[in-house]
């Protein structure tokens, strides 16, 4: 049977989701862009690298990109972003591609110029060994390339050359107080490598207080439950310091997928509020969805994962959009809110009696809006794709739409549920484009803020700014690393 075409909106869709680590979930989808669409591709790769905020896809997608035979330059564009990871992530970019078997060669002269760009910069290098050391010395091993004398001597026979922050970081369980503080905001040590070196000196305040000062955004977030246990929750110069802290993370992207996580994990209620607001900033920072949008959460038998996901999905446009947001749960018949600027405890208390139970009607849903004579741009279905009750969604947005002249796009996150998806066939019958993103393995709130900020109130609009991301050539990243010519798929 022939492999049937895919969609650039399939693509993105397929490759915004967060896989926890298992980049052989992207092999499906990725492989069939790789050899249908490589120019959307390529730009896709070189558009989630500013854009994205999921680590896996930064690390599969350009290896995926080389399963196929690809123009020089978009070859160039792939390898490029993979010399720009990480030592850890490149560690893992590495053994997927073995694992593909694809770009070996490439690979090893990405590998050969990357780690040799380091070196012939001492205080880079040092700074990138001191938090992956680990991951470094796999990079020498694994592709066989032969240290610096100053890089053997520290990575593989345990040397730390004095002046240099490995002897500081070795030094540190043996100073004073107030000379290990400075030391880690001078030397700029991380906070794992200082919690791990100091010892037992790690739970004295004025220690904590130094560590606190260091962190980035992202480590405080990810250490939140480990700063609760040295004293956050109970030293008040702690927790001084740790909201101090919080506000500003306020305005980093990096960790904003991770901070509800934290959130959850924290036992102190003040500190979990702090955290959340936190995410409702960085949520903010994201951006980048106009209009006006339609949440619709069913509510129907067994769809109580749908009504909990359709609260954050609300919650989380609220934050984007420019414009209002309104949710409206449906069954047999519909119930509306008003999310606009509200936040995800809001939507919980406001709607906490909700349950599920009963038929499904989506038109329902949508009619309730059209009776309120609101208008809007999009329009997210969070449903497991069951419709067996009327009014039927694409007869009332068939008259909508004609309504308010114009085309709404239509998203449904499906979740996991009882009934077949009718829904999606429903409005390919009625010629009504709708873009799928497969929850159906689990609702991931880490990701979802990733997946909302992709839509669009033009249907193809997402598309022309991807397009437009310039792509990357790897002599621009690695000067001395070029493969121009070389084959990489196998």
């Amino acid at each position: 049977m022939a492999e049937r075409g895919i969609t650039k909106n399939q693509i993105i869709a397929e490759l915004t989701k967060s896989p926890h680590g298992k980049l052989e979930e992207y092999l499906p989808i990725g492989k069939q862009a790789a050899t249908q669409e490589p120019e959307f591709l390529a730009h896709l790769i070189a558009w989630n690298q500013i854009k994205g905020q999921i680590r896996d896809s930064k690390v599969a997608l350009p290896i995926i990109s080389l399963t196929a035979p690809m123009d020089s330059e978009f070859v160039s564009n792939s390898l490029a972003h993979v010399a720009m990871l990480d030592p850890r992530s490149l560690v893992q970019a590495g053994r997927f591609a073995r694992s593909q078997k694809v770009a070996r060669q490439a690979m090893g002269r990405v590998v050969t110029g990357y780690l040799r760009s380091r070196e012939s910069n001492w205080a880079k290098w040092e700074r990138m060994a001191v938090q992956h050391r680990a991951s470094l010395k796999d990079l020498y091993a694994l592709w066989h390339v032969k240290p610096s004398t100053m890089a053997d001597a520290i990575l593989f026979k345990g040397e730390r050359p004095k002046g240099s922050v490995f002897e500081s970081i070795a030094n540190l369980k043996n100073m004073s107080n107030s000379e290990a503080a400075g030391t880690i905001m001078e030397r700029r040590i991380p906070f794992l490598i200082a919690m791990g070196a100091l010892g037992p000196k790690a739970k004295e305040t004025d220690l904590v207080l130094a560590l606190i000062e260091r962190m980035t955004p992202t480590e405080l977030v990810t250490n939140s439950k480990m700063l609760e246990r040295l004293g956050v929750k109970t030293v008040p110069a702690l927790r001084a310091a740790y909201e101090q802290a919080i506000g500003r993370a306020a305005s980093s992207k990096k960790a904003t997928l991770k901070t509800t996580r934290a959130a959850e994990a924290m036992d102190d209620e003040g500190i979990s509020d702090k955290l959340r607001d936190l995410q409702e900033k960085q949520i903010k920072t994201l951006g980048g969805v106009d209009g006006n949008w339609l949440v619709l959460g069913d509510k129907s038998g067994s769809m109580q994962v749908a009504i909990e996901a359709s609260r954050h999905m609300a919650a989380t446009l609220a934050k984007m959009v420019k414009g209002e947001v309104h949710l409206v749960f449906f069954d047999n018949t519909p119930r509306y809110i008003n999310a606009t600027g509200k936040t995800y405890e809001q939507l919980l208390a406001e709607t906490r009696h909700v349950t599920a139970g009963g038929g499904t009607s989506m038109g329902a849903g949508l009619l309730s809006i059209v009776e309120k004579k609101i208008d809007v741009d999009g329009i997210a279905v969070v449903s497991d794709g069951g419709e067996n009750t009327a009014p039927a969604f694409a007869h009332v947005y068939a008259a909508y739409a004609q309504s308010i002249g114009k085309q709404i796009p239509v998203y449904l996150y499906k979740v996991r549920g009882s009934d077949a998806d009718s829904f999606s066939g429903n409005l390919k019958q009625a010629h009504i484009d709708v873009q799928v993103f497969d929850l159906t393995g689990g609702v991931d709130y880490y990701s979802l803020p990733n997946l909302v900020q992709t839509m669009r109130a033009q249907r193809y609009s997402l598309v022309d700014e991807i397009m437009e991301q310039p792509l990357l050539k790897l002599e621009d990243v690695l000067p001395n690393a070029t493969t121009k010519g070389e084959k990489v798929c196998v």
